[in-house]
């Protein structure tokens, strides 16, 4: 079941703490055309600055998929339930619902418990990179796949997902406008994204130079790459003009470290902190040295002051995370 949070901008400030086989979808699988099987070429990773990258597709995704990064994602899973109160989406989608498709399903764990929640629906998870594990439910389903391609799914979905897809999309219209055309009327997509931008209901922004140049640096590179991150603000209006209907966002606010005086904010900072201080060599190191011409010493040198800043209680600094969602009619 979702739950609804009210957004950022009708909260009021945040509180720092006093001291600071019967699913096989055969059709999917013959889309050869855009869908890659299991095989060696699949496999056969790339490695840059002590990081292994994805083969399927090389260099569309500019994130690592080894096991530092499999373990970041699967902390990413727990910080955005938490960040729902526990629920795997906000989305008004019926009780019963036949077919679902997880967009860079990551390691698989969003996927693997909607087919748990929805044992009568097909759940099926796509991504570069085959880093999914192996023992799942009976109904769910990866495949190496690239959602930047066209669409070849010959059945439509009740539900389509995607979290966290900024840095991996050239053109979010196009991307709405094809999930919308594989929907069931009435049928709902769902994205949710951390916004790259950092925040703070006081001054503590303009004390995080370091991490606000990394992420102006962010912005740059992946703009240079061309698939800009930052782009979270426009979800809803892009949804619009994609055709979806009764589309909804909210806002969530997502602290960088265990600052707040609210327990569930503070224990989504102590998760967040974690997460942002591995997250900064998985998004700077190929997008900085590739993009920007900088030295793997250069980025390091920066991503020093930007940890002392995520450390650092006294900063009360925070994310905001994007959920928009919309019906086809």
């Amino acid at each position: 079941m979702s739950c609804s949070f009210p957004s950022a901008d009708a909260d009021p400030p945040i509180d720092p703490e006093a001291d600071a086989d019967l699913y096989s979808d055969e059709d999917y699988s013959s889309a050869v055309s855009t869908t890659t099987s299991l095989s060696s070429s699949i496999l056969n990773y790339q490695y840059e600055n002590g990081r292994r990258y994805h083969a399927y597709r090389q260099g569309e995704y500019v994130i690592p998929n080894d096991e530092r990064e499999q373990d970041r994602l699967d902390l990413g899973h727990h910080i955005w339930t938490l960040a729902l109160g526990g629920a795997l989406y906000q989305s008004p989608i019926s009780e019963n619902p036949q077919r679902i498709l997880d967009l860079g399903t990551g390691t698989g764990l969003w996927a693997i418990d909607m087919a748990d929640q929805y044992p009568e629906a097909v759940v099926i998870g796509t991504d570069l990179s085959p880093i999914q594990p192996s023992w799942v439910p009976p109904n769910c389903v990866f495949e190496i796949d690239d959602f930047e391609l066209p669409w070849n799914f010959t059945q439509p979905f009740d539900f389509i997902h995607a979290r966290g897809i900024e840095g991996s999309v050239k053109d979010f219209r196009r991307l709405f406008r094809q999930a919308h055309r594989n929907l069931v009327t009435g049928g709902w997509f769902e994205v949710m994204e951390p916004t790259v931008d950092i925040f703070s209901d006081d001054d503590s922004v303009s004390k995080a130079p370091n991490l606000s140049e990394w992420r102006d640096r962010l912005i740059e590179a992946s703009g240079k790459f061309g698939k800009q991150m930052g782009s979270a603000k426009n979800y809803k209006q892009w949804m619009i003009e994609a055709g979806f209907k009764d589309v909804t966002e909210e806002i969530h606010k997502v602290p960088f470290s265990p600052w707040a005086k609210d327990p569930r904010l503070k224990e989504l900072g102590r998760y967040q902190q974690a997460n942002m201080l591995e997250a900064l060599d998985a998004y700077s190191l190929a997008l900085f040295t590739r993009f920007l011409g900088w030295s793997v010493d250069q980025i390091q040198m920066l991503l020093v002051g930007v940890r002392t800043e995520l450390l650092d209680r006294r900063l009360h600094i925070y994310s905001r995370y994007y959920l928009v969602y919309g019906r086809k009619e």
